[in-house]
């Protein structure tokens, strides 16, 4: 870890880590936040029409289906929570609006109470980040 608390990159599984590679971090954490948990099946072949081209792009989708599929059969993955990733990801975001909302705004928006945004502004948000580190 580099700093207070590490990025999202470093914090992904190795296979997400090759998302990031292939279609960035914005489109691998926004796919982390809809489908973290279960298993996907990543086509063969992309389509428009494709819940995922949807939701992180069809050139998105179109690298995964070229680096995941294998001999023209899409194949199915168990993709990570990646809790600790999206945990940091969050706080950033927090960090970053907190220069334009009060903690209370972002209490709300978030879901958490105002107390929380408060450490994670304050950067007393270290020890939550260990323990979502441990519930990868």
């Amino acid at each position: 870890m580099t700093g207070k608390t590490a990025p999202a990159e470093e914090l992904l599984p190795p296979l997400l880590q090759q998302f990031v590679r292939l279609i960035g971090l914005p489109a691998t954490l926004r796919f982390v936040e809809q489908y973290g948990g279960v298993r996907v099946y990543i086509p063969a072949e992309a389509t428009a029409e494709h819940p995922y081209a949807e939701l992180i792009g069809l050139d998105n989708l179109r690298a995964l289906c070229a680096e995941f599929s294998h001999d023209g059969h899409g194949l199915r993955y168990p993709l990570p929570k990646a809790t600790a990733a999206l945990t940091a990801a969050r706080n950033a975001r927090i960090r970053e609006e907190y220069k334009h909302r009060t903690a209370r705004e972002l209490a709300l928006l978030y879901r958490l109470t105002e107390r929380s945004v408060e450490r994670i502004v304050a950067g007393a948000d270290q020890a939550s980040d260990l323990q979502a580190q441990l519930d990868l």
